[in-house]
Protein backbone atom coordinates (compact mmCIF):
# COMPACT_ATOMS: atom_id res chain seq x y z
CA UNK A 1 0.00 0.00 0.00
CA UNK A 2 1.16 3.55 -1.02
CA UNK A 3 0.50 6.63 1.31
CA UNK A 4 -1.28 7.92 -1.40
CA UNK A 5 -3.72 5.05 -1.45
CA UNK A 6 -4.49 6.14 2.27
CA UNK A 7 -5.46 9.97 1.13
CA UNK A 8 -9.02 8.20 -0.22
CA UNK A 9 -9.34 7.97 3.42
CA UNK A 10 -7.42 11.18 4.97
CA UNK A 11 -9.60 13.56 2.39
CA UNK A 12 -12.65 12.22 4.07
CA UNK A 13 -11.37 12.86 7.52
CA UNK A 14 -9.94 16.16 6.49
CA UNK A 15 -13.38 17.26 5.72
CA UNK A 16 -14.80 16.59 9.30
CA UNK A 17 -12.09 18.37 10.62
CA UNK A 18 -13.02 21.57 9.08
CA UNK A 19 -16.20 20.50 9.78
CA UNK A 20 -15.30 20.61 13.71
CA UNK A 21 -16.48 16.74 13.72
CA UNK A 22 -15.23 14.11 14.70
CA UNK A 23 -15.64 10.55 12.81
CA UNK A 24 -16.19 7.56 14.44
CA UNK A 25 -15.25 4.16 13.95
CA UNK A 26 -15.48 0.72 15.47
CA UNK A 27 -13.54 -2.61 14.72
CA UNK A 28 -15.70 -6.04 14.59
CA UNK A 29 -13.95 -9.42 13.89
CA UNK A 30 -16.02 -12.36 13.26
CA UNK A 31 -16.01 -16.04 14.15
CA UNK A 32 -14.44 -16.22 16.71
CA UNK A 33 -14.62 -19.82 18.93
CA UNK A 34 -11.04 -20.75 20.20
CA UNK A 35 -7.57 -19.44 20.70
CA UNK A 36 -5.34 -19.73 17.43
CA UNK A 37 -1.84 -17.86 16.20
CA UNK A 38 -4.61 -16.02 13.86
CA UNK A 39 -6.53 -14.50 17.36
CA UNK A 40 -2.96 -13.44 19.06
CA UNK A 41 -2.15 -11.11 16.10
CA UNK A 42 -5.60 -9.54 16.38
CA UNK A 43 -5.32 -8.89 20.26
CA UNK A 44 -0.94 -7.90 19.80
CA UNK A 45 -3.03 -5.55 16.93
CA UNK A 46 -5.51 -4.17 19.19
CA UNK A 47 -3.21 -3.50 21.86
CA UNK A 48 -0.35 -2.02 19.63
CA UNK A 49 -2.63 0.53 18.36
CA UNK A 50 -5.37 1.22 20.96
CA UNK A 51 -7.83 0.19 18.86
CA UNK A 52 -11.03 -1.85 20.77
CA UNK A 53 -12.39 -5.05 18.82
CA UNK A 54 -15.62 -6.54 19.32
CA UNK A 55 -15.21 -10.42 18.92
CA UNK A 56 -18.07 -11.81 17.46
CA UNK A 57 -18.03 -15.26 18.98
CA UNK A 58 -19.79 -18.66 18.45
CA UNK A 59 -21.30 -19.14 21.72
CA UNK A 60 -21.77 -23.46 20.96
CA UNK A 61 -17.52 -23.77 20.42
CA UNK A 62 -16.60 -20.97 22.78
CA UNK A 63 -15.18 -22.54 26.62
CA UNK A 64 -12.22 -21.66 29.07
CA UNK A 65 -9.60 -21.57 26.31
CA UNK A 66 -11.44 -18.74 24.72
CA UNK A 67 -12.36 -17.07 28.09
CA UNK A 68 -8.70 -16.80 29.21
CA UNK A 69 -7.41 -16.01 25.94
CA UNK A 70 -9.79 -12.80 25.99
CA UNK A 71 -9.21 -12.29 29.67
CA UNK A 72 -5.98 -10.45 29.09
CA UNK A 73 -6.85 -8.72 26.18
CA UNK A 74 -8.01 -5.64 27.83
CA UNK A 75 -9.54 -4.15 24.87
CA UNK A 76 -11.58 -7.06 23.08
CA UNK A 77 -15.07 -7.20 23.54
CA UNK A 78 -17.11 -10.26 22.99
CA UNK A 79 -20.51 -10.13 20.59
CA UNK A 80 -22.94 -12.86 20.11
CA UNK A 81 -22.31 -14.76 16.93
CA UNK A 82 -25.69 -16.82 16.49
CA UNK A 83 -25.60 -19.82 18.22
CA UNK A 84 -23.82 -22.87 16.71
CA UNK A 85 -23.05 -20.97 13.40
CA UNK A 86 -24.89 -23.48 11.56
CA UNK A 87 -27.02 -23.26 8.33
CA UNK A 88 -31.10 -24.42 8.76
CA UNK A 89 -32.02 -23.15 5.38
CA UNK A 90 -32.21 -25.60 1.89
CA UNK A 91 -30.07 -25.66 -1.07
CA UNK A 92 -29.87 -22.42 -2.69
CA UNK A 93 -31.42 -20.26 -0.65
CA UNK A 94 -28.38 -19.25 1.35
CA UNK A 95 -27.18 -19.67 4.39
CA UNK A 96 -29.14 -19.04 7.17
CA UNK A 97 -29.14 -19.59 10.61
CA UNK A 98 -31.35 -16.66 12.09
CA UNK A 99 -34.11 -16.77 9.22
CA UNK A 100 -37.35 -18.59 9.03
CA UNK A 101 -36.44 -22.45 8.04
CA UNK A 102 -37.42 -23.21 12.16
CA UNK A 103 -39.68 -22.39 14.29
CA UNK A 104 -39.51 -19.20 16.20
CA UNK A 105 -39.49 -20.70 19.51
CA UNK A 106 -36.10 -22.94 18.36
CA UNK A 107 -34.26 -19.91 17.33
CA UNK A 108 -35.18 -17.78 20.30
CA UNK A 109 -34.30 -20.35 22.93
CA UNK A 110 -31.11 -20.86 21.10
CA UNK A 111 -30.17 -17.25 21.27
CA UNK A 112 -31.14 -17.50 24.73
CA UNK A 113 -28.61 -20.37 25.84
CA UNK A 114 -25.95 -18.40 23.79
CA UNK A 115 -26.36 -15.32 25.48
CA UNK A 116 -26.42 -17.39 28.96
CA UNK A 117 -23.25 -19.43 28.24
CA UNK A 118 -21.73 -15.89 26.77
CA UNK A 119 -22.58 -13.81 30.20
CA UNK A 120 -21.02 -17.08 32.27
CA UNK A 121 -17.54 -16.91 30.50
CA UNK A 122 -17.01 -13.75 29.78
CA UNK A 123 -18.54 -12.00 32.58
CA UNK A 124 -18.08 -7.63 31.95
CA UNK A 125 -16.34 -8.54 28.59
CA UNK A 126 -19.36 -9.91 27.29
CA UNK A 127 -22.26 -6.47 25.28
CA UNK A 128 -25.34 -8.43 24.27
CA UNK A 129 -24.94 -7.49 21.12
CA UNK A 130 -25.79 -10.05 18.34
CA UNK A 131 -23.92 -10.27 15.03
CA UNK A 132 -26.12 -12.90 12.26
CA UNK A 133 -23.92 -15.43 11.14
CA UNK A 134 -23.85 -14.67 7.31
CA UNK A 135 -25.02 -11.31 8.07
CA UNK A 136 -28.48 -12.56 7.82
CA UNK A 137 -31.01 -12.32 10.45
CA UNK A 138 -35.03 -12.15 9.12
CA UNK A 139 -36.91 -8.85 10.13
CA UNK A 140 -39.62 -10.29 12.32
CA UNK A 141 -37.01 -11.97 14.39
CA UNK A 142 -35.73 -8.35 15.60
CA UNK A 143 -38.67 -6.97 17.76
CA UNK A 144 -38.21 -10.50 19.87
CA UNK A 145 -34.00 -9.19 20.25
CA UNK A 146 -34.75 -6.75 23.30
CA UNK A 147 -37.25 -9.18 25.34
CA UNK A 148 -34.29 -11.56 25.17
CA UNK A 149 -31.65 -8.83 26.70
CA UNK A 150 -30.19 -7.65 23.07
CA UNK A 151 -29.31 -3.92 23.22
CA UNK A 152 -27.73 -4.28 19.48
CA UNK A 153 -27.64 -6.11 16.20
CA UNK A 154 -24.56 -5.49 14.02
CA UNK A 155 -25.04 -6.75 10.47
CA UNK A 156 -24.17 -6.42 6.86
CA UNK A 157 -24.69 -2.61 6.04
CA UNK A 158 -27.95 -1.73 4.11
CA UNK A 159 -29.55 1.73 3.31
CA UNK A 160 -32.69 -0.32 2.76
CA UNK A 161 -33.10 -1.95 6.68
CA UNK A 162 -35.70 -2.14 8.03
CA UNK A 163 -36.40 -0.15 11.22
CA UNK A 164 -35.37 -1.98 14.27
CA UNK A 165 -37.82 -1.76 17.39
CA UNK A 166 -37.15 0.61 20.71
CA UNK A 167 -34.27 -0.18 22.39
CA UNK A 168 -32.29 -2.30 19.69
CA UNK A 169 -29.42 -0.41 18.45
CA UNK A 170 -27.75 -0.88 15.18
CA UNK A 171 -24.44 -0.46 13.95
CA UNK A 172 -23.74 -2.38 11.17
CA UNK A 173 -20.40 -3.15 9.10
CA UNK A 174 -19.76 -1.15 6.07
CA UNK A 175 -15.92 -2.48 5.10
CA UNK A 176 -16.09 -6.18 5.20
CA UNK A 177 -11.90 -6.36 3.99
CA UNK A 178 -12.32 -9.64 2.61
CA UNK A 179 -13.51 -11.11 -1.08
CA UNK A 180 -15.64 -14.34 -0.61
CA UNK A 181 -17.15 -14.98 -3.92
CA UNK A 182 -14.40 -17.41 -4.81
CA UNK A 183 -14.53 -19.58 -1.69
CA UNK A 184 -12.85 -21.56 -0.64
CA UNK A 185 -10.12 -18.59 -1.88
CA UNK A 186 -11.15 -16.06 -0.29
CA UNK A 187 -8.68 -13.27 -0.51
CA UNK A 188 -8.29 -9.42 0.52
CA UNK A 189 -11.05 -7.06 -1.11
CA UNK A 190 -8.23 -4.55 -2.28
CA UNK A 191 -7.22 -1.20 -0.88
CA UNK A 192 -8.68 1.13 -3.02
CA UNK A 193 -11.93 -0.85 -2.29
CA UNK A 194 -12.13 -1.08 1.39
CA UNK A 195 -11.16 3.12 1.71
CA UNK A 196 -13.81 3.95 -0.56
CA UNK A 197 -16.01 1.79 1.28
CA UNK A 198 -14.96 3.39 4.58
CA UNK A 199 -14.97 7.08 3.11
CA UNK A 200 -18.07 6.42 1.53
CA UNK A 201 -20.06 5.76 4.26
CA UNK A 202 -18.10 9.02 6.43
CA UNK A 203 -19.01 11.55 3.41
CA UNK A 204 -22.43 9.72 3.93
CA UNK A 205 -22.70 10.81 7.87
CA UNK A 206 -21.23 13.79 7.12
CA UNK A 207 -24.05 15.10 3.91
CA UNK A 208 -27.10 13.67 6.06
CA UNK A 209 -27.26 10.57 3.75
CA UNK A 210 -26.87 7.87 6.65
CA UNK A 211 -27.40 7.87 10.30
CA UNK A 212 -24.61 10.63 11.80
CA UNK A 213 -24.65 8.60 15.18
CA UNK A 214 -24.11 5.09 13.49
CA UNK A 215 -20.37 4.85 13.60
CA UNK A 216 -18.11 3.26 10.11
CA UNK A 217 -17.41 -0.85 11.21
CA UNK A 218 -14.23 -2.14 9.77
CA UNK A 219 -15.12 -6.30 9.31
CA UNK A 220 -12.54 -8.74 9.58
CA UNK A 221 -12.25 -12.60 10.05
CA UNK A 222 -8.95 -13.52 11.61
CA UNK A 223 -9.17 -17.08 10.67
CA UNK A 224 -9.53 -16.40 6.65
CA UNK A 225 -6.87 -12.79 6.56
CA UNK A 226 -4.24 -13.21 4.15
CA UNK A 227 -0.95 -10.96 4.50
CA UNK A 228 -2.30 -8.17 2.24
CA UNK A 229 -5.31 -7.77 4.38
CA UNK A 230 -3.28 -7.88 8.16
CA UNK A 231 -1.26 -4.99 6.06
CA UNK A 232 -4.28 -2.92 5.63
CA UNK A 233 -5.46 -3.19 8.72
CA UNK A 234 -2.20 -1.97 10.25
CA UNK A 235 -1.77 0.85 8.18
CA UNK A 236 -5.43 1.69 8.46
CA UNK A 237 -5.00 1.63 12.35
CA UNK A 238 -1.80 3.77 11.57
CA UNK A 239 -3.18 6.29 9.37
CA UNK A 240 -6.58 7.02 11.54
CA UNK A 241 -5.25 7.18 15.19
CA UNK A 242 -2.48 9.21 14.03
CA UNK A 243 -5.65 11.91 12.52
CA UNK A 244 -7.01 14.07 14.90
CA UNK A 245 -10.36 13.92 13.81
CA UNK A 246 -10.97 9.54 13.77
CA UNK A 247 -11.68 7.98 17.05
CA UNK A 248 -12.30 4.31 17.50
CA UNK A 249 -14.81 3.04 19.54
CA UNK A 250 -15.28 0.00 21.70
CA UNK A 251 -18.81 -1.47 22.07
CA UNK A 252 -19.07 -0.71 24.94
CA UNK A 253 -19.50 3.30 23.95
CA UNK A 254 -21.51 2.36 21.29
CA UNK A 255 -24.07 -0.22 23.27
CA UNK A 256 -23.30 0.67 26.82
CA UNK A 257 -25.03 -0.87 29.98
CA UNK A 258 -27.98 0.15 31.36
CA UNK A 259 -26.86 -0.76 34.92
Amino acid sequence: MTADSMNILLRELDAWKDAGATAEFWWRDDDAAEPTVPLDRLVSLSGRFGVPCGLATIPVRAGEPLRKTVSHAHLVWVLQHGYAHKNHAPSGSGAWELGQHRPKSVVMDELRQGMGKLTQLFKFQFVPVLVPPWNRIDPELLFYLPVLGFRGLSSGYKKSRPEPPAGLRVADAHCDVLHWKDKPNVRFAGTEKCLHLLADHLKDKRTGEADPGEPTCLLTHHMAMDADAWAFVEALFAATTAHPSAKWLSPADIWPSKD
